[in-house]
């Protein structure tokens, strides 16, 4: 199975205080209606991670139409005269992305990371490379570097292993919240607008009230229903009473860098302090309370031998419901398909979205390690729906290569489930299904399935899928991973 994260580097930076911050002018043009529509169509485009050509990291742009992402794809770069940078084995370029307009002219912009990116003397600095949206799509880029200063000389923070987009101060732009392996930040936030000569607005570091903050995953959306964009930032206080994995929420609005609560997360891994077990995210209102849920898959530990599950801390009017106790969901849950057994990885990669048009958030689950038809690591999907009260395992259903409509058969080491995303591609009302496999076409690695939703919920009818061949893509190694 291909790694959708590379390992965390803990290295130990001293607190340092931000450097000089720009101020940058907002465009008078209306912000783009979609995070992730580069040319301004109207439809959603797709961006997948993970591809390689020799020591190039890729980024694969699909730009969408009625029926889904169609035929259209944009390469982007270091190699790339419009993009900054040279290819270095290393920077770990499109390690995580996400999109947003950062610049409010109505088109969105991608944002991608390479935390190995070496920048002077420094090494792995990191940074965060905006790709600006146009008329005709994705154009050239403008990176935006750690405002961290490096505690030793010559090593770097390694800026934005994740990264997420959203309105996180509540002022009406968009901000960039992204990891930085220092004590000082943890997560740092550069606030907008941004402007394609470097400035923003300004920018805050959120280790303030953690002893040393160190970072698995970031998580945004909309939990408090405040208009403003919360984080969840899993991961653990290496200073603080005890290294639990923990859920810890910062709302958005003025006090956005203050930590507003924590949630610890159960059944915690020996191993976890170092060198942690992969961790699926998502956040979506399961129970249509205006408020969103926090779902976090464990699938990997060792006492429970990787059979994986889910835990959903459901969410309030000011963060976390704590008063709800977390609800775990696994392959034992009645109603949910399959049994529980040793390394399925029920849980490695999670996905929210509304897929029959009730209102209510369903969560996909990937299982890459599910052995189907005699097939080791074939993998398998399931989609938990959404009804009053919050997710329940009645109604779920399971998909993978051998149901009807879907391309490509069960294979070992498919891994089906690899990665997943869920968003309204094809403009319908409802959320459709991408999933990431590990397939080999010919001798080039990588397929990504679209399912689409409808109102009996996720379909293998109308399906698509996408390859490096189907593509016209001239290197071997495809996708891998989605931007957040």
């Amino acid at each position: 199975m291909r790694l959708t994260r590379t390992a965390a580097v803990a290295a130990v930076l001293a607190a340092a205080v931000v450097g000089p911050l720009m101020v940058a002018q907002p465009s008078v043009a209306a912000p783009a209606k979609l995070s992730d529509d580069f040319n301004g169509d109207g439809y959603r485009d797709l961006v997948l991670l993970g591809g390689r050509y020799k020591t190039d990291y890729r980024v694969d742009v699909v730009y969408g139409t009625s029926s889904g992402p169609g035929t259209r794809v944009q390469t982007i770069h270091q190699s790339q005269a419009a993009i900054p940078g040279s290819a270095e084995e290393g920077d770990f370029f499109g390690q995580a992305a996400t999109s947003a307009d950062l610049d409010r002219d109505g088109y969105a912009d991608l944002i991608v990371s390479a935390p190995g990116e070496k920048v002077g003397d420094i090494e792995d600095r990191g940074g965060l490379t905006v790709v600006w949206g146009g008329a005709t799509g994705l154009g050239s880029g403008t990176v935006f570097n750690s405002p961290v200063p490096s505690e030793y000389e010559g090593q770097g923070d390694w800026f934005g292993e994740d990264v997420e987009a959203g309105d996180f101060d509540g002022d009406g732009d968009q901000d960039l919240a992204a990891t930085s392996s220092s004590r000082a930040g943890g997560v740092v936030l550069l606030e907008g607008p941004f402007t394609r000569a470097g400035q923003r607005a300004g920018s805050q570091l959120l280790g303030g009230n953690y002893g040393y903050l160190f970072t698995d995953r970031l998580v945004a959306g909309p939990v408090t229903a405040d208009g403003a964009t919360d984080l969840y930032i899993l991961g653990s206080d290496l200073y603080g009473d005890d290294m639990d994995l923990r859920a810890f929420f910062h709302r958005g609005g003025s006090d956005f860098a203050t930590r507003a609560a924590s949630v610890r997360l159960p059944d915690p891994s020996p191993t976890e302090a170092f060198g942690r077990s992969p961790l699926g995210v998502a956040i979506g209102d399961f129970d249509k309370d205006g408020h969103g849920d926090l779902a976090v898959g464990r699938s990997a530990e060792e006492k429970d031998l990787n059979r994986g599950y889910v835990v959903v801390q459901y969410g309030g009017a000011t963060g976390p419901d704590t008063a709800r106790s977390p609800v775990k969901f696994s392959q034992a849950t009645a109603g949910v398909p399959g049994s529980s057994e040793s390394d399925d990885l029920f849980g490695y990669s999670l996905a929210a979205g509304d897929v029959n048009g009730d209102g209510y958030a369903d969560l996909a689950v990937g299982a890459p390690g599910e052995d189907l038809a005699d097939r080791r690591d074939g993998g398998a999907v399931t989609v938990l729906l959404g009804r009053a009260g919050g997710l329940s395992g009645t109604g779920a259903k399971s998909y993978d290569q051998n149901k009807s409509g879907i391309a490509g058969s069960v294979e070992t080491d498919d891994n089906f489930g690899n990665d997943l995303r869920m968003a309204d591609y094809t403009r319908d009302g409802r959320a459709d299904l991408m999933v990431e496999t590990d397939d080999w076409v010919g001798s080039r690695l990588g397929m990504v399935h679209l399912l689409k939703g409808s109102s009996s919920g996720i379909t293998g009818t109308g399906s698509k899928s996408y390859t490096a061949g189907s593509l016209n893509l001239s290197y071997g190694t495809f996708g891998g991973w989605f931007a957040n």
